[in-house]
């Protein structure tokens, strides 16, 4: 969660910042993705789920090179509040 300070186009409000994290628990990005509402919620996971965006990830991933951290990843769950 974050609490993002007011500004001059809003009031201050609270978020829910969502970054992965290695085998570690450290965060692999410097910055997640941030959602403030439930309705942007329900847009980036209509967005994460299109067949076009899976498709092209994964051809993606066909020409990328394997990253070293990837290979060493438990894909154990993390919950941090």
């Amino acid at each position: 969660m974050l609490k993002l300070p007011s500004s001059r186009s809003g009031q201050a409000s609270i978020a829910i910042e969502i970054n992965p994290v290695d085998a570690a628990g450290a965060a692999t990005k410097k910055r997640g993705i941030v959602i403030r509402s439930s309705s942007e919620l329900d847009q980036f996971n209509c967005i994460l789920t299109d067949q076009k965006l899976i498709e092209l990830i994964r051809r993606i991933d066909e020409i990328n090179p394997k990253q070293e951290e990837e290979v060493g990843t438990t894909g154990s769950d993390v919950f941090e509040i």
